[in-house]
């Protein structure tokens, strides 16, 4: 399934989550961290698992968890399972660790509920720490069950106590720039998708527009949104366009038969091509859904 957008909704708030099974969006991740106050988050677990049980028309059904360091995760995970969730978002993951003792807590709790084993799967938000960013790579494929990468700048910043995170034409600095760079290189190292992070100003949809081109540029295959005005901008830029779909299907064409005459490189459309661009193409059409 595309995973081209992920639209945040407030766990706790019925009229939010009931617009939200109107959207367009992919996936819907139902928050139980940071838009639930401290007071309310045992409370509004049993809000989300009632919700999780709704017709999502086919979108899928994820739940920003807790950070499993803080306690509350693990509530959060046998609270909510049995609304067989798609999976976890994981914030603030410090290190490998933090992902191999939610996905042992889940061996238990799908053996428990009769839920196949590694059914529920997991989104990583990478790099909200220094540790963690550091540690994105052993982070990554520290379990099966991480189908997608993301980053988030919102909490490093404030650990590290930076001031802004964007110059003034609105382009990142370098630490977030460096976080971006890192989750599409370890998603793709590890064989799963890069989930591009929220932006946060929601009237500026051109901006969005060309940070969600960039991030087609950078190997992501979707972003998060936090808006429902976002989700449109952000389904039209992640989703290939017909001719460029189209021109891959030929350049594929094309490979199989100069490789039947013994030839690899060739020229294409006025260029030279060879086994990247194969590649490349392959991947543009396994991203429009094969």
């Amino acid at each position: 399934m595309a995973r081209r957008s992920l639209h945040f909704v407030p766990g706790g708030q019925a009229r939010m989550l009931e617009k939200a099974l109107t959207l367009p969006a992919d996936g819907l991740i139902l928050d139980l961290e940071d838009a639930v106050p401290p007071e309310r988050k045992a409370a509004t677990r049993s809000i989300v698992r009632e919700w999780l049980g709704r017709d999502f028309g086919g979108r899928e059904r994820w739940v920003r968890m807790n950070p499993i360091a803080t306690g509350l995760g693990r509530d959060d995970l046998a609270e909510t399972i049995a609304g067989r969730p798609t999976g976890y978002v994981v914030p603030k993951p410090r290190h490998a660790g933090d992902v191999r003792e939610i996905a042992q807590v889940l061996d238990g709790l799908e053996h428990r509920h009769g839920i196949p084993h590694g059914r529920t799967r997991l989104v990583l938000i990478a790099t909200e720490t220094p540790e963690g960013l550091l540690n994105i790579r052993e982070v990554s494929v520290a379990s099966p069950r991480v189908v997608t990468i993301s980053w988030g700048i919102e909490d490093l910043g404030a650990a590290m106590g930076l001031p802004r995170v964007r110059d003034e034409h609105g382009k990142y600095l370098d630490i977030p720039r460096y976080a971006r760079t890192m989750c599409a290189i370890a998603a793709s190292a590890a064989g799963v998708d890069a989930l591009d992070t929220v932006y946060t100003d929601i009237a500026d949809l051109d901006g969005l527009r060309r940070e969600c081109e960039d991030g087609v540029a950078m190997g992501f295959s979707g972003k998060i949104s936090i808006h429902p005005s976002q989700i449109a901008v952000i389904n039209e830029v992640f989703t290939p366009s017909k001719e460029a779909v189209a021109e891959a299907r030929e350049l594929v064409a094309a490979f199989a038969e100069h490789a039947a005459r013994g030839a690899y490189a060739f020229r294409f459309m006025g260029q030279m091509v060879d086994a990247p661009h194969l590649t490349r193409a392959k991947k543009l059409i396994e991203r429009a859904g094969g």
